[in-house]
């Protein structure tokens, strides 16, 4: 079985994104507009740029709204390459690894800009697979992005568990067949209109122990 991380805001803490203006809470929000940005481009056939440009968008808006000052936009930025992991990310990447779990992350940020923020992170070394986007050419949750997951792996899509704490990318998973759980992280709840995950937990830890009950051999 693969356990497929999300990074951005499931494992890394968006806290620091609002770092240079002292405003913590500003970092879920600028990550938001980045995504939402980046998903704007890939509707409009445009999800072939770097997630960077949309996370400087997500900067421009919410500073802009917040009334901060934007010369710092650029300390955000370079803080967005060397984010903090969650505390239980670890852990919980340890649990499923050493529950004889595949491991392996997907992200919006490319397979390049992935790894760098994992390494900073201290996480790079628990993955087996560091996957981005950037290899089909769209953003996450466009179906080609988790097709590139379960190609890659070379496994079934029903061997993969994607983990992560935004419903949008439970909800691209679910539709490519891949299992899903959703960690509670930042969202909180599941509007109605969303795909029912396979697993959800209140954190990475509770998940992960949801996650070798259910799939761990003998």
């Amino acid at each position: 079985m693969v356990a497929l991380f999300d990074v951005n805001g499931t494992l890394t803490d968006p806290a620091g994104l609002g770092e240079p203006w002292g405003r913590p809470e500003l970092g879920l929000r600028v990550l938001r507009s980045a995504i939402l940005s980046s998903m704007a481009a890939t509707l409009c056939g445009r999800g072939d740029g770097p997630f960077v440009d949309h996370l400087r968008d997500g900067f421009v808006l919410e500073i802009a709204a917040a009334g901060l000052d934007a010369a710092r936009i650029d300390d955000g930025l370079q803080r967005a390459t060397a984010l903090d992991a969650y505390p239980d990310a670890g852990p919980a990447v340890d649990a499923l690894r050493g529950a004889g779990f595949t491991v392996a992350a997907l992200t919006n940020s490319g397979a390049e800009g992935g790894r760098a923020t994992l390494e900073a992170a201290g996480l790079a070394a628990r993955f087996d697979h560091i996957l981005g986007v950037d290899a089909v050419g769209v953003f996450k949750p466009h179906p080609h992005a988790y097709g590139h997951a379960v190609s890659t792996l070379g496994v079934q899509a029903q061997d993969i568990v994607l983990v992560a704490a935004h419903a949008w990318d439970v909800d691209g998973a679910h539709a490519a067949s891949l299992r899903t759980a959703w960690v509670a992280r930042g969202e909180g709840v599941l509007g109605p209109a969303r795909s029912v995950p396979d697993h959800q937990g209140t954190d990475l830890l509770d998940v992960a122990g949801q996650l070798v009950a259910a799939y761990a051999g003998p």
